[in-house]
């Protein structure tokens, strides 16, 4: 099984966040999406994992360079979902010649459980269908309905597409290069042809594509909802029982009023009085001494001034930059 994460978006829901820092290298609770998203695969069973890169191509491959079964791939052009995988496939990344191995495929800002990407894996090669798709509990356009093992296309339908896909590597070979969308190359040709396999997921799934999204990310993870670690650092209780994490080397004054979820990532403070609620605060971002931060993400080295209020807000940072020849990408 290989494993493909599609990560060359722009990240435009998260904006002006991801003018600074692209949304793959963003941290809901200390470690980047990014990291998260291939630790699934890896973690499912895949023996390596492609990712392909347009939006902040050289900082995120300087951030994945010399990872272990992690192969970066940029795209000069941006060729939408479906064209990224024909793209892999025509450079032989996706399986060589003839091959048709299973790919399992997810997107840098969904969060699943391993378990669920390698049950839809296991699905696909039992069933001899060219795609299955993971389903939800929900009522996001397109819903589907079950038809036995069939997921088939249905407005009154009770599932939702979790935005996470196997298929057989071959069945792009038939897709015309340059660029498309999984949708209209592979999904819904699929499933009017009645072989698209639907797989509910047991646990739990999200995407962290909108700052309401973003941050009930943040919370899962800090409630152990996925079974990604924390970085080093302290998980402590406010007052009220909510989960406040402080990572290595973060400072938060004494005399700062918190209320979690809240995350210090490495390097970031608040001062005296400051006012925290329900927010993530990236590496090295700082918020002076009776700021206050609510329902907000701070992006890394971003700073709030003494007495300044940040409000449901995405307050961009230190543009990301990738260190001089760093990043092998394909």
């Amino acid at each position: 099984m290989i494993g493909f994460c599609l990560a060359a978006g722009a990240g435009r829901r998260l904006a002006p966040l991801t003018a600074t820092t692209p949304k793959p290298l963003l941290a809901p609770a200390g470690r980047p999406l990014i990291d998260l998203a291939c630790d699934a695969l890896l973690k499912a069973g895949a023996e390596r994992v492609v990712v392909n890169l347009h939006h902040g191509a050289e900082a995120i491959a300087a951030h994945l360079d010399g990872r272990a079964g992690v192969r970066a791939v940029r795209e000069p052009v941006l060729l939408g979902t479906g064209g990224a995988l024909v793209g892999a496939r025509r450079a032989g990344l996706l399986g060589a010649g003839s091959g048709d191995p299973t790919v399992v495929v997810t997107c840098a800002d969904h969060v699943v459980e391993p378990g669920d990407l390698e049950m839809l894996a296991t699905s696909l090669e039992r069933s001899g269908a060219p795609v299955a798709i993971g389903l939800g509990r929900g009522r996001s356009l397109p819903t589907f309905r079950l038809d036995g093992e069939l997921a088939v296309a249905d407005p009154d339908g009770g599932w939702t597409a979790t935005g996470v896909f196997a298929l057989r590597a071959g069945i792009l070979d038939a897709v015309p290069p340059g660029y498309s969308t999984m949708v209209e190359s592979l999904l819904e040709p699929c499933w009017r042809r009645d072989e698209l396999v639907g797989v509910p997921f047991g646990g739990a799934w999200a995407d962290a594509g909108t700052l309401g999204r973003f941050l009930d990310v943040s919370a899962g993870l800090l409630a152990g909802r996925w079974p990604y670690p924390l970085p080093p650092g302290s998980l402590r209780r406010d007052a009220r029982g909510g989960p406040v994490f402080v990572a290595a080397g973060a400072r938060l004054d004494p005399g700062a009023i918190v209320a979690g979820p809240l995350v210090l990532d490495t390097g970031a403070s608040a001062g005296e009085a400051a006012v925290l609620t329900r927010s993530v605060l990236s590496a090295g971002a700082t918020v002076g001494g009776g700021a206050r931060v609510t329902g907000s993400v701070l992006g890394p080295g971003a700073e709030l001034a003494a007495g300044e209020a940040a409000v449901a807000a995405l307050l961009p940072g230190t543009p990301c930059r990738a260190r001089p020849g760093a990043g092998r990408i394909g």
